[in-house]
C-alpha cells in the first residue's frame, strides 16, 4: 500500500540521516514514487510525521505498561533492547526537532502514567517535592537518558539499563523515606489538634 510505503520511507530516511531537514523529495525517492504522490496521502509534512510517530510507537518502540514505579527498571530495560535494534532512529527521536515533535504526544501520555504511578508514594510530600520525584522518574525512563549515557559515556544498553535501575531504585527508596517522615510529622499535629478540639468542648 502506497501510504504505508511513504511512512516506512520517511522513518528510514530519518533513521539514516537523523536530520531535521528530511525532505519530501528524499522520502519520495526512497519510496520509489513521485513527490506529488506523497501529497495525495498526506496534506503536509506534519501529517506525515504524525502517521510515522504512530507507526513507530505501534511497531518499534511502543508503550510498555506499568502501574508502579518499581516496574520502571524492567520496562526501561526492555526499551533499551528495542533501541538497540534501531539505535540511529532512537537517536533521531531524542535529538532532532522532527523526532521530538513525533514523540511529543507519546511523552505526554507517559508522563501522565508516571504521575498516576507515583501518586501513592508522594501523598505526604509537598507539591514541590512530589513534582521533583515525578519529573526525575519520568526523565530516567526516557530516550534522552539512553542516548546521553550511550554517547557521552560509551555505555552498552545493558550497562545503561543497570545504571537506570540503580538510579530509579535509589530515587524510589528516598521518596518513600521522605513520604514516611512527612506522614509521621503530620500525625502528631493532627492528634494535637484533635485533643485541643475535645478539650474546648464544655
Amino acid at each position: 500500500m502506497t501510504r504505508q510505503r511513504i511512512v516506512a520511507a520517511f522513518v528510514e530516511t530519518l533513521e539514516d540521516e537523523a536530520a531535521d531537514d528530511t525532505s519530501m523529495a528524499a522520502v519520495a525517492k526512497r519510496a520509489g514514487i513521485a513527490e506529488r504522490t506523497i501529497y495525495r496521502h498526506f496534506k503536509n509534512r506534519a501529517e506525515l510525521m504524525e502517521a510515522a510517530a504512530e507507526w513507530i510507537e505501534n511497531s518499534l518502540f511502543g508503550y510498555i505498561p506499568f502501574s508502579t514505579p518499581d516496574e520502571l527498571p524492567t520496562t526501561f530495560r526492555e526499551l533499551c533492547r528495542r533501541y538497540d535494534r534501531h539505535p540511529q532512529l532512537a537517536r533521531a527521536l531524542a535529538l532532532t526537532r522532527a523526532g521530538r515533535s513525533m514523540r511529543a504526544e507519546f511523552r505526554r501520555r507517559l508522563i501522565r502514567q508516571h504521575r498516576k504511578a507515583m501518586a501513592p508514594l508522594v501523598r505526604n510530600l509537598t507539591p514541590k517535592e512530589a513534582r521533583q520525584a515525578e519529573a526525575l522518574a519520568a526523565y530516567l525512563n526516557n530516550t534522552l537518558a539512553w542516548n546521553a549515557l550511550r554517547e557521552d559515556f560509551g555505555m552498552s544498553s545493558a550497562e545503561i539499563a543497570d545504571a537506570i535501575e540503580w538510579a530509579t531504585t535509589t530515587l524510589m527508596k528516598d521518596v518513600r523515606r521522605r513520604d514516611a517522615a512527612a506522614a509521621k510529622q503530620a500525625t502528631p499535629a493532627a492528634d494535637a489538634s484533635s485533643r485541643k478540639g475535645r478539650a474546648a468542648k464544655p
